[in-house]
């Protein structure tokens, strides 16, 4: 008699955790996820994969992936209509307890989804598990730092609602999708994906849901997000329109849930307006419309920007001007930020003297300073 194997198995007692992930013209990279997930010391028992109508040659590369592994399915949209829609077509197609939102151009640790399904297993009444995401540049593989820029705790620790409305006076974004398994029922319970939101669609579902249950946060790299100059966030975040309108759009929802506490919504627009702001400096040249809209709130204040944008800003006058910012808006508390940089700082020193001859390698996490 024939012994069923893993995926038998896994099928046989329901799928326990499922991975949703959406495709846009990743041919050359979404193998690289998929792999990724193949290589779970956990596997997933399902793997949703929606194609939005790729012009490129992924829907071939899907169905060979479909083809080699029986738990991959996968739903091919006929007209384009963006990642929130594809993310929410997988939300509704999955079974699972936990669910995984992945990224066709992004990857996960081996160890990932053990862990979180580890410790939810164990404390039912977390809505998510996140870990931390090494950023590299999706171009050359360079690192560009680690995320979340503050953590909320430098171990091992499960915040409950309450602690969670505590944490975000000083500091937000501690959740990133990439890095997150949630329950599946508690993301049904705050309604999936608002396609209103537009790229903020899953960051106010993990704030929402963290509020309303409590998060388990692991201070480990987990997963590796990779960053494109043309991706869907950081466009937005590149034009003065687009980051005006989302702003607005997140605010009028923000202020209208009962989640979220009645002070946010002012606190969340000056982190908002600082980290347009930010962008806007640190690219070359200096993105002034987007500069003069979201970092200054007054006449004066946009003359003053106005000014300084013609100047010819070298690193030091980047440097000023992003401290203005910084004092101008005040989006995180200076105390945690500087904790997070140096609980980092030495723990790559401890991993260094670990693994002395370990040459370091720029497209793995944690070999650079945080961006």
């Amino acid at each position: 008699m024939r012994t069923p194997g893993p995926e038998t198995q896994a099928r046989s007692r329901g799928p326990t955790v499922s991975v949703v992930l959406p495709n846009f013209n990743h041919a050359r990279l979404i193998e690289r996820a998929v792999a990724a997930l193949r290589a779970q010391k956990r596997q997933p028992d399902e793997i949703i994969i929606v194609d939005d109508a790729s012009t490129d040659q992924s829907l071939r590369v899907i169905e060979e992936l479909a083809a080699g592994w029986s738990i991959v399915r996968v739903w091919a949209n006929k007209t384009n209509q963006g990642a929130i829609a594809a993310l929410a077509r997988g939300l509704s197609a999955s079974e699972g307890k936990y669910i995984y939102f992945a990224a066709a151009d992004d990857w996960i640790e081996p160890d990932f989804f053990s862990r979180a399904v580890d410790i939810m297993e164990r404390h039912p009444e977390a809505g998510l598990f996140c870990g931390e995401a090494s950023l590299v540049d999706g171009r050359n593989g360079l690192s560009l730092g680690t995320r979340p820029a503050v953590r909320p705790s430098d171990q091992l620790a499960y915040f409950d609602a309450s602690a969670t409305a505590g944490l975000l006076k000083s500091s937000d974004n501690w959740i990133l999708t990439g890095s997150a398994v949630f329950r599946r029922d508690r993301v049904l319970e705050a309604g999936g994906f608002s396609p209103e939101l537009g790229s903020f669609a899953d960051g106010y579902l993990a704030r929402k849901i963290a509020l309303q249950h409590g998060f388990w946060y692991d201070p480990q790299i987990v997963a590796t997000w990779c960053i494109f100059e043309q991706g869907l966030s950081r466009t937005i975040a590149t034009d003065a329109v687009l980051a005006t309108r989302m702003m607005s759009q997140a605010l009028a929802h923000i202020a209208a849930d009962s989640a979220f506490p009645r002070w946010y919504p002012a606190l969340f627009a000056r982190r908002w307006r600082f980290a347009t702001s930010r962008l806007a400096v640190i690219v070359r040249p200096v993105n002034r419309p987007v500069l003069l809209q979201m970092g200054a709130q007054s006449r004066t204040g946009r003359a003053l920007l106005g000014a300084i944008c013609r100047l010819p800003l070298g690193a030091a006058g980047r440097l000023l001007l992003l401290g203005w910012l910084w004092l101008r808006f005040r989006p995180v508390s200076l105390i945690w930020l500087s904790r997070t940089i140096c609980a980092r700082y030495w723990e790559r020193r401890t991993a260094d003297r670990s693994h002395p001859s370990a040459a370091p390698d720029r497209s793995k996490p944690g070999n650079s300073s945080d961006e």
